[in-house]
């Protein structure tokens, strides 16, 4: 019985997990639209007909309906069953990692994550909705269910972590004149600060900003001219601008850093404990 236990709450976790997941499906879509994500009800975004109760469980329903409307039979996208499962997997495994008290705190910020990092990959903003709340709520969270972070280490990471990165920003608007660092980013970096501790809040700037440069300059590189772009003499090709188009803005590619940010606090959130060990402090 006490081995059938734990699998039957990893079980229910990943449900509720699923659940929260299709709210945040509908969080990412009404917040930067400013619509309500109280009323009205889940409806189809092609025909805008109310989905029926039993049409719209998560995961379930998609796989049902072949992914398609019930009503209109367009096509829904995958993205809104992979983030339910996706935070059900979460659900699912801090259920099984972290104490009670712990799991949810990861959770709240796990999903917290998701819905911002949708927003900000289809509209380049980071919502105020999510990131001030979400910054005392960190905090509280680290008082009272996260024992492992704590009040201290939540204000330092806050403290820490924004600052840091609104000096980077700075240093780089003023270095370049061009914002490099949006306030949107840094009040991210705050909150995850807040959850996770200052620990929490620098693994995510390092691996975060890792990884997006890494996408960035991939990006960059794919845009830049090819060979035959050149000139015959192999002079570089002027652009419309008069400059030399083999001078490519491969550094000021354009990437959203939010999700970079996200994915790599969430790393951290699942597995603070092996990071630790490996060669973070406590």
């Amino acid at each position: 019985m006490d081995q059938i236990t734990p699998a039957v709450g990893a079980v229910f976790a990943f449900a509720i997990g699923a659940i929260i997941g299709s709210f945040v499906n509908v969080v990412a879509y009404r917040v930067p639209r400013e619509l309500s994500i109280v009323s009205p009800g889940s409806r189809c975004p092609a025909c805008l007909r109310p989905i029926p109760p039993w049409a719209n469980i998560p995961i379930i329903s998609y796989v049902a309906l072949r992914g398609r409307c019930i009503m209109c039979k367009e096509r829904i996208s995958l993205r809104y069953p992979a983030v339910e499962a996706a935070l059900g997997l979460c659900a699912f495994y801090l259920y099984l990692t972290f104490p009670l008290s712990e799991a949810v705190g990861r959770f709240v910020l796990c999903a917290a994550l998701m819905g911002l990092s949708l927003v900000d990959y289809d509209w380049r903003i980071i919502p105020n909705l999510i990131t001030l709340p979400g910054i005392p709520i960190g905090t509280l969270a680290a008082i009272f269910l996260m024992p492992s972070v704590g009040a201290l280490s939540s204000v330092i990471g806050i403290l820490a972590g924004g600052g840091l990165l609104f000096v980077v920003g700075e240093i780089y608007y003023r270095l370049r004149g061009v914002e490099g660092v949006g306030m949107g980013d840094v009040k991210l970096i705050a909150m995850i600060g807040a959850f996770l501790g200052w620990q929490g809040a620098l693994f995510a700037l390092f691996v975060g900003s890792l990884a997006g440069s890494i996408v960035g300059l991939t990006k960059g590189l794919r845009a830049a001219p090819s060979a035959h772009s050149r000139k015959p003499s192999g002079d570089p090709v002027p652009d419309e601008r008069g400059g030399e188009a083999d001078r490519a803005p491969i550094l000021r590619t354009a990437i959203t850093f939010g999700p970079f940010l996200s994915i790599a606090a969430v790393v951290y959130a699942l597995l603070q404990p092996e990071l630790g060990r490996w060669y973070l402090p406590d």
